[in-house]
């Protein structure tokens, strides 16, 4: 069996199909049939269901599932180079990993908006740091 390039939770860009160049959510990999359960915004490979309700506890209606998409049609973002990229395998220790084909980094699961996200935040953190330093400084030298 051959290693595959997408895990559970991996952020991936859409390369071919209806969906082309939409970025989604790995929500699993079934390894026999080679398919990716994906979760996005706007998808075409959801699935749209009528559920009855059970119980009169249960809500009935249409309910959206992810679909499945075959590996092959999927590529994984870097979180560090932040772009979709092919995927190496590397012996670091005693363990496998998979890198970035683009930059050499070690693949981590990481969305390129909650990379911006956190840095921003970061950046605004240490922003109000600096700010509360130099209002302590000022109010020594008064």
């Amino acid at each position: 069996m051959s290693k595959l390039s997408i895990k559970k939770d991996d952020y991936v860009m859409i390369i071919s199909g209806q969906d082309k160049g939409k970025t989604a959510r790995v929500a699993g990999v079934d390894k026999d049939s080679h398919r990716a359960l994906i979760e996005g915004k706007d998808l075409h490979t959801d699935i749209r269901k009528a559920v009855k309700a059970r119980k009169a506890s249960d809500k009935g209606g249409l309910i959206d599932q992810p679909g499945t998409i075959d590996i092959s049609n999927l590529m994984p973002i870097c979180s560090t180079c932040n772009k979709p990229t092919r995927v190496g395998h590397r012996k670091e220790g005693d363990s496998n990993v998979r890198v970035c084909k683009e930059c050499g980094a070690v693949l981590v699961t990481k969305s390129a908006s909650t990379r911006k996200a956190s840095k921003a935040k970061a950046e605004t953190a240490e922003g109000k740091a600096k700010a509360a330093v130099r209002k302590r400084e000022k109010a020594k030298e008064e």
